[in-house]
């Protein structure tokens, strides 16, 4: 489910995720992501790049990976996941 989540929305993901680096200092903090990720990740600019970056992370790092990106998610994002969660992707206004 959590993994399905991050496949079908990358696109709002990249879009409306603003707290990338919050996420992204607990995946590196659990050896999800490397440093190396992490400083690219830092380093992109605009936040969208940056998200983009992670997420391109995630699809290697697979399901475990995606699992907790999205626990993170729910954590510092909960409004952005149940808004995802209930409405349609892809059609929703922004």
């Amino acid at each position: 489910l959590e993994t399905e989540f991050v496949n079908t929305h990358g696109d709002e993901l990249i879009q409306r995720v603003s707290s990338v680096m919050a996420i992204a200092d607990s995946l590196k903090s659990k050896n999800m992501i490397t440093s190396e990720i992490w400083g690219k990740i830092k380093a992109a600019e605009p936040k969208q790049q940056k998200m983009r970056d992670l997420l391109e992370a995630l699809d290697s790092g697979g399901d475990s990976v995606k699992a907790e990106f999205y626990r993170l998610l729910k954590e510092n994002e909960p409004l952005l996941v149940d808004k995802l969660d209930s409405g349609p992707s892809k059609s929703s206004p922004p």
